[in-house]
């Protein structure tokens, strides 16, 4: 390996350390409470090395939400197979997200709080551009399944695949959320199961999306 080959690798070992880090740190305690101190610390590396690679916590924390995105993005997209028809990819994409929800709850918690992130066309970083493209690929893996399944004939032909794909999206996100943060006391004053929600949920979708 070249000196030239030696350093780039180098700084693509450091900028990795830098976002582990940083991610260990957020997700145990928020970013608002995590300082560059002490990620620089956990990766072992000088405040003014962490930097070079992020002029910001903000920006920081946009790429681990990026990094939340592909990993999501890539879950949905094994869900939802060929052999399958567009309605039941749908479906499929929908459970998908509640397993990561489960399976990575800090890149879930990190996606939700981006959702709050102001966006403004005119004047975005780079940070901005990149994680707002990272949601909307994944916007794009639902609408292909629901353009699936009008080709398909497995969801109405009446359904506007963008504006579904954004409503289906935002109820199992909120659904998601409502589970998370208000379960316990909907469990103590309906008697109602997470499960039970889920199981009305699916059975919404298919009344909206299916074909009569």
């Amino acid at each position: 390996m070249g000196v030239v080959e030696r350093k780039e690798r180098e700084k693509i070992l450091r900028r990795e350390a830098i976002i582990n880090a940083a991610e260990a740190i957020f997700f145990k305690q928020g970013i608002e409470n995590t300082s560059m101190d002490e990620i620089a610390q956990m990766a072992e590396l000088s405040k003014g090395t962490v930097y070079l690679y992020f002029k910001s916590k903000d920006e920081l924390y946009r790429t681990i939400i990026l990094r939340g995105f592909i990993i999501l993005k890539k879950k949905l997209k094994e869900s939802a197979l060929a052999s399958e028809t567009g309605y039941q990819n749908v479906k499929a994409i929908s459970e998908a997200y509640i397993r990561f929800s489960n399976e990575h709850k800090g890149h879930f918690d990190a996606i939700l709080y981006y959702q709050n992130d102001l966006f403004n066309s005119r004047k975005r970083e780079p940070s901005q551009v990149e994680s707002l493209e990272g949601g909307n690929a994944v916007i794009g893996v639902l609408v292909h399944a629901i353009q699936k399944g009008k080709a398909d004939g497995s969801i109405s032909p009446e359904v506007n695949e963008v504006e579904t794909a954004f409503v289906l999206w935002s109820q199992i996100t909120g659904l998601l959320q409502v589970i998370q943060r208000k379960m316990s006391i909907i469990a103590y004053h309906y008697k109602i199961k997470p499960d039970d929600l889920f199981r009305t949920y699916f059975d919404l979708l298919e009344r909206s999306l299916k074909t009569t």
